[in-house]
């Protein structure tokens, strides 16, 4: 009743084939994510499977256990780091690069999931330029296997009739934890094992009853039919119709779950015969293989290509790391897999083996990124798009800052504020310049992704918290105001079309002192603005609001990297290079604000409020068709795509304060 299942192998290669379809980026596949999920229920099948019988039998050892683990993880995962650490000496910046290698040694111990939590949503665009990203599902699983012997040994000793019951309790208590703080920390959710056990723990209750001979699909046909039909109908859905807009995994997640459980509960059928075919199973044993070498390189060429891959470049980097995989397969997977030795010798080895690996990706990083490596212009490029200024504060801070330099106490009218989100901290330097040229002090208020609006505010699906929090940092910037009389001038700037071109990320502007469903962005953008001037107007201030800045369609940090990293150039021009670029602009073409409809917003609101100026990075930046992103001696005006580096900030700052 346990014997090798070339039908599983079957089920692994529709999960992986989902889950690359989907990160290239091809039409259909908009829920391939759920092939995540799918790997979870066949490895809690499998893995529980052997260790709960091994455990039966009274041949469990927790040496033999972590051994066999380490054989089927490492060899592939190790010389994938390796490969991709070698690939990003010669292609990356040294923030880049320090950004990898500290990415990489949580993919080596396991907790690359714990690390992403921290600091990234998996669905946003930012994600697709971490090489290592794939490896927080290795991570949730190697966790799993950290528990899961514990589980079954205490469950048999002490629960031995209700074994499935007590697995049963466990993944209820997972799965209802997903589903309660899906709303309130949904990136906890996807990347953690607590709200993600039950799916591995779903496969492992079906490995359970089937080695307890509760196998009620056995020698009845239909039934059997049914179920993997069924099966295959849950697993299909999931991969067309779910996208990366759906709240997941949550409850949605049991479509996928339930789907793989399906089909793997039905051996025999003709979806199993199916999914034994040859070409099926292949693709299925090398899936591991596939699964590791495919993310790298999209990411890779995501990274150095200035314009979003085209179809056909991603299918030729799918096509290449299945090549890699394959090669992974026969020459690392199988030979490691099949060099049985003595337990506590294997695992020395592999642990002499991370800990030689770990020591090489620490150096990469105490050593700044190994900047040698580069001409000296690169490491300014990388130090510029690293820089923010100190000003600026992060999700979950709903303080402003009070170090002397953001708050600077000063005589009457001799302080000009700037409050916003990070467009309004990138313009800090340049305006705490020419303050001082203009005999005053700067105070600066900013927090990401908070907009300086009244009673309206930024929701962002990432951190449902996140309005909460702006609310509370601005009703405290108020404060701040109205209880100090050294303020002159206050200056507002954001990225005031944040929802309407990023909206496809659920970003959206909402009311903030209400339940209201109202989600018109324009509506709102312009109740809160005319809300925000008309209080600092009632104070006596003088206000000017900053128009967004000009939003480039392609990375200018990207684009100046390109011309001094010459494998970066190489494999830039193949992918699609510069279009018209110059050494110091690119076409207006590529500004994607340049006729946003906010900026008439902006312009109306301020036309009815006497005594508020508005200011447009536009009339310094760009001339009719061209719009500067670098300086004549290659320093870069951009942080990235919208935010302005400490010299663009300098290069609009007299407009602002003439």
């Amino acid at each position: 009743m346990w014997s090798y299942r070339p039908d599983i192998d079957g089920v692994r290669a529709i999960a992986i084939t989902a889950v690359v379809l989907f990160h290239a980026g091809i039409k259909g596949f908009g829920g391939g994510f759920v092939g995540v999920d799918i790997f979870f229920v066949i490895s809690g099948y499998l893995i529980t499977g052997h260790v709960y019988r091994d455990v039966i039998d009274s041949r469990f050892s927790l040496a033999s256990f972590y051994a066999r683990r380490a054989r089927r993880i490492l060899p592939a995962l190790l010389v994938v780091l390796l490969v991709s650490l070698a690939i990003g000496f010669v292609l990356l910046s040294t923030t880049e690069y320090q950004s990898l290698a500290k990415s990489t040694l949580g993919a080596l111990f396991g907790v690359s999931n714990i690390y992403y939590w921290f600091s990234i949503d998996y669905f946003s665009p930012e994600s697709d330029h971490l090489p290592m990203l794939m490896t927080w599902s290795l991570g949730v699983e190697e966790q799993f296997y950290v528990f899961l012997p514990v589980v079954i040994v205490l469950g048999l000793r002490f629960f031995e009739k209700r074994i499935i019951a007590v697995l049963a309790a466990l993944c209820g208590l997972s799965f209802l934890s997903s589903i309660v703080l899906l709303g309130r920390a949904p990136s906890f959710v996807f990347y953690m094992l607590p709200t993600r056990a039950w799916e591995l723990g779903l496969g492992g209750m079906l490995a359970v009853a089937e080695l307890r001979g509760l196998a009620p699909l056995r020698d009845r046909r239909i039934f059997t039919e049914i179920v993997a039909t069924l099966g295959l109908a849950c697993l299909a859905a999931a991969i067309a119709l779910l996208d990366s807009s759906v709240p997941f995994p949550g409850a949605l997640a049991l479509l996928p779950t339930l789907g793989a459980a399906l089909v793997i509960a039905a051996p025999g059928s003709v979806a199993s015969r199916l999914l034994s075919l040859r070409p099926i199973v292949f693709v299925g044993l090398v899936s591991y293989s596939w699964y590791l070498w495919h993310w790298p390189l999209l990411s890779f060429a995501r990274i150095t290509a200035l314009w979003p891959l085209g179809r056909n470049a991603a299918l030729i980097i799918v096509g290449l790391s299945f090549g890699l995989a394959v090669l992974s397969y026969y020459t690392v997977e199988r030979p490691f897999r099949r060099r049985i030795g003595a337990n506590g010798p294997t695992l020395l080895r592999y642990g002499g083996a991370m800990a030689a690996a770990a020591l090489v990706i620490v150096a990469v990083t105490a050593l700044g990124g190994l900047p040698q490596r580069l001409p000296r212009q690169a490491a300014a490029l990388a130090e510029v798009a690293a820089d923010w200024d100190l000003c600026l504060v992060f999700d979950g801070v709903a303080v402003p800052p009070a170090d002397p330099i953001c708050r600077p106490a000063v005589p009457a009218e001799r302080l000009i504020l700037v409050i916003g989100d990070s467009h309004a901290a990138a313009l800090a330097p340049g305006l705490r310049a020419r303050a001082h040229v203009l005999g005053y002090e700067l105070a600066v208020l900013a927090k990401a992704s908070c907009p300086p609006l009244l009673d309206v505010t930024l929701f962002t699906p990432a951190n449902p918290a996140h309005s909460a929090e702006c609310m509370s940092f601005h009703d405290q910037v108020m404060a701040w105001i109205k209880a100090n009389p050294g303020i002159r001038k206050v200056i507002l700037a954001g990225f005031w079309s944040a929802p309407m071109i990023a909206g496809a990320q659920g970003e959206a502007y909402v009311s903030a002192r209400s339940d209201e469903p109202e989600r018109d962005n324009a509506a709102l953008l312009e109740r809160g603005l005319t809300a925000e001037v008309a209080a600092l107007r009632g104070l006596g201030l003088d206000v000017a609001v900053v128009q967004d800045v000009p939003f480039f369609a392609f990375e200018p940090t990207n684009y100046l990297l390109q011309r001094v990293i010459a494998v970066r150039a190489a494999l830039g021009g193949l992918l699609g290079g510069p279009r018209d670029l110059g050494q110091t602009d690119g076409p207006a073409r590529y500004v994607i604000n340049r006729n946003d409809a906010t900026r008439d917003i902006i312009r109306q609101v301020a036309a009815a409020t006497q005594g508020v100026a508005v200011v447009d990075p536009f009339d310094s930046l760009c001339t009719a068709d061209r719009c500067r992103l670098a300086d004549e001696d290659g320093s870069s005006l951009y942080k990235d795509s919208q935010h302005l580096s400490a010299r663009g900030s300098e290069a609009i700052a007299k407009a602002i304060l003439p």
